[in-house]
């Protein structure tokens, strides 16, 4: 399996800032990288062990992702972010429920409602049918 990409705004390594970097993030070796654009010395790497047991908690901020203790990551966008914690393995918070909010009824039509399930039903006539001949006289 290829390693994954992911441009980063900002990454904090311990204390050290590194500004408009890419992570790359290798799931068969568990390992995760920082990549350097313009550098002639290729990757450092920062965490090791991940996606398996004992290895670093990934907790995921809106658009800030920490990996253990020493690595915090920025994103740009909070669906790379996500997309960034989801391939390390964090689990997705919980999101609550949003229901929004309506307009109540008007009491017009709640009345007529009301009207209509008091109204009963309309009477069906049963159809006559008509003789036409004449009434003898007895």
């Amino acid at each position: 399996m290829p390693s994954k990409i992911f441009s980063a705004a900002e990454v904090h390594y311990g204390q050290a800032p590194f500004t408009k970097v890419q992570l790359g993030y290798n799931a068969k070796a568990g390992c995760l990288n920082l990549i350097i654009p313009g550098s002639v010395n290729g990757a450092l790497q920062l965490v090791t062990g991940l996606g398996g047991p004992g290895g670093p908690e990934v907790s995921l901020e809106g658009l800030t992702c920490t990996i253990g203790s020493a690595v915090k990551a920025r994103f740009i966008d909070e669906a790379i972010a996500a997309n960034f914690a989801s391939c390390l393995g964090a689990k997705a918070p919980e999101q609550k429920e949003i229901v929004a909010p309506s307009t109540p009824p008007s009491k017009s039509s709640a009345m007529n409602m009301a009207a209509q399930c008091l109204t009963p039903p309309r009477v069906k006539r049963a159809k006559i049918e008509v003789l036409e001949e004449p009434l003898k006289k007895l």
